[in-house]
């Protein structure tokens, strides 16, 4: 019985530790019609200085929204 605590102890320290973790992370996962609407901004404008800075002006965007984003568009266009 006690190793059975201890094991249930540990995996629950280990999704806890997990959980914590992910609610650290600058990324979320958003819609394709977001990264279509981030997409078009890029394109216009060219930069990803100013999607940004254009995606934050918008109450629409969160941080982490706008962090995926920029990766998706850096990944698809081999940026950097």
């Amino acid at each position: 019985m006690r190793k059975h605590l201890i094991l249930f102890a540990l995996l629950l320290a280990l999704c806890a530790g997990g959980c914590a973790l992910n609610s650290r992370s600058d990324r979320a996962w958003i819609s394709k019609e977001k990264y279509e609407q981030a997409v078009g901004v890029y394109n216009k404008t060219g930069s990803l200085a100013l999607l940004e800075k254009g995606l934050s002006e918008s109450p629409v965007w969160t941080r982490a929204e706008i962090n995926q984003a920029i990766y998706r568009l850096r990944k698809d266009y081999h940026l950097e």
